[in-house]
């Protein structure tokens, strides 16, 4: 039994950290291929003089079907066609096969690159995919186009491209938009929205996907609820696309025009489990109660279901546990959810089903009891945006550790008359 249970934990590990997997990465290369030998031998400082500006670009593309595509992608386009040079700047790359890339990623020890790649290459990628790609012109001097592309040349050098990645604060997005700004000679002012919570925008974004979004809300604590001013929600591509298109500097639109290829790309659709979370969670608490009532009729105890309910808690806890204590991921570390979903329920799972077939105190079941009653207590103080589909498992374990503590003290009693 030991080794299932170690094997599914590792399972859950992996599919946990794929899940994870930078939203906005949208390849897997090795490191030594990042960049084509053309490609190194034009990228370099001061390499681009011309007569007139080159077009310089933020490319935006729309999401695709798979987790880590769900939010889209940015990059930066130059094209000089005198030096005929059209060439990609990526942040989103990385290496799945580096050496304990799952294990790294789960501590939020990850490191991204950026690479560059021809545009033809890119768009073709992203065509392929079903996704349009939105470029919007920016408006540059030759100086400032100059100092950009000097920047990124030296973000390529292979001593430089390496990063470590966040997922809110140090992305694909955030890396393409502070480069241009840091590029510029005047700064930008952009017209504010309202404030949202990091959680209200990764709603918007997997709004079509309810178990992606139900396992990203299981994992990030009450810190992505708070609001979040607009520059710290473009770690979005579309949102950051949003800011650019209301951004000024000196009286004149950042953005010169914008032209979007393949517009007419339909809304990705992938493959989704039967039930939504809420159905399968109010599903089970139907099966906790029915369960719960044939032992009330017949007397008899249906521990299998213990073990698949417990086991539940137990697996998931472990998850969110090892980032809760160990993970450097932004707000996991302030989960309250920890509290029911931690490895401690498979420690008291034995002790559990022990108790319920003797006349002894059922210190395990109320240890349980006292976790349930203690998250919805700090859950009233801190008010972290826990999906409903959770709650309603928690009512399911509510239910169920109930019926243990009423079934054991009842025999108690009537062994004591």
């Amino acid at each position: 039994m030991k080794r299932y249970v170690f094997f599914a934990v590792i399972l859950l590990l992996a599919l946990t950290a794929r899940a994870q997997q930078d939203s906005n990465a949208e390849a897997e290369i090795p490191s030594d291929s990042l960049q084509s030998d053309t490609l190194q031998s034009i990228i370099e400082p001061d390499s681009l003089q011309a007569v007139y500006v080159p077009r310089v670009s933020l490319l935006t593309c729309s999401p695709g079907t798979e987790v880590w595509q769900q939010y889209g992608h940015t990059a930066v386009r130059f094209e000089d066609t005198e030096k005929d040079i059209d060439v990609v700047f990526n942040y989103g790359l990385f290496d799945f096969a580096a050496p304990h890339f799952i294990w790294r990623f789960c501590l939020g020890e990850t490191d991204y690159v950026v690479g560059a790649e021809t545009y033809d290459s890119f768009e073709k990628e992203y065509i392929e995919r079903g996704s349009y790609v939105a470029e919007q012109q920016l408006n540059l001097t030759a100086d400032e186009v100059t100092c950009l592309w000097n920047l990124l040349a030296q973000n390529c050098r292979p001593e430089n491209r390496t990063y470590r990645y966040n997922f809110f604060y140090n992305n694909c997005s955030t890396k393409a938009r502070d480069i241009i700004y840091q590029s510029l000679a005047s700064p930008v002012s952009v017209a504010r929205t309202d404030s949202v919570s990091l959680r209200h925008v990764l709603h918007d974004y997997n709004a079509a996907y309810p178990w992606a979004s139900f396992g990203i809300d299981l994992l990030l604590g009450v810190e992505a609820d708070r609001l979040a001013p607009h520059d710290v929600q473009e770690f979005a591509p579309l949102n950051l696309a949003e800011s650019f298109s209301r951004a000024t500097r000196e009286g004149e639109n950042l953005v010169a025009g914008t032209t979007v290829i393949n517009p007419t790309a339909p809304l990705p659709k992938g493959h989704r489990f039967p039930l939504t979370p809420l159905q399968t969670m109010i599903l089970v608490l139907l099966v906790t109660a029915i369960v719960c009532t044939l032992e009330l009729l017949t007397g008899l105890r249906f521990w299998p279901y213990d073990i698949i309910l417990y086991g539940l808690q137990g697996i998931g806890g472990i998850v969110v546990a090892f980032l809760f204590l160990f993970s450097t991921h932004p707000t996991v570390d302030s989960n309250i959810l920890v509290i029911i979903l931690n490895p401690l329920v498979l420690v008291l799972l034995p002790f559990l089903l022990r108790q319920a077939r003797r006349r002894t105190f059922p210190w395990a079941a109320w240890t349980e009891m006292g976790l349930i009653v203690l998250l919805v207590v700090v859950w009233l103080f801190v008010r972290q945006d826990i999906p409903a589909a959770a709650w309603v498992f928690a009512g399911s374990l509510f239910l169920r550790t109930g019926r243990h503590i009423v079934r054991t003290m009842h025999k108690k009693k009537k062994d004591e008359k």
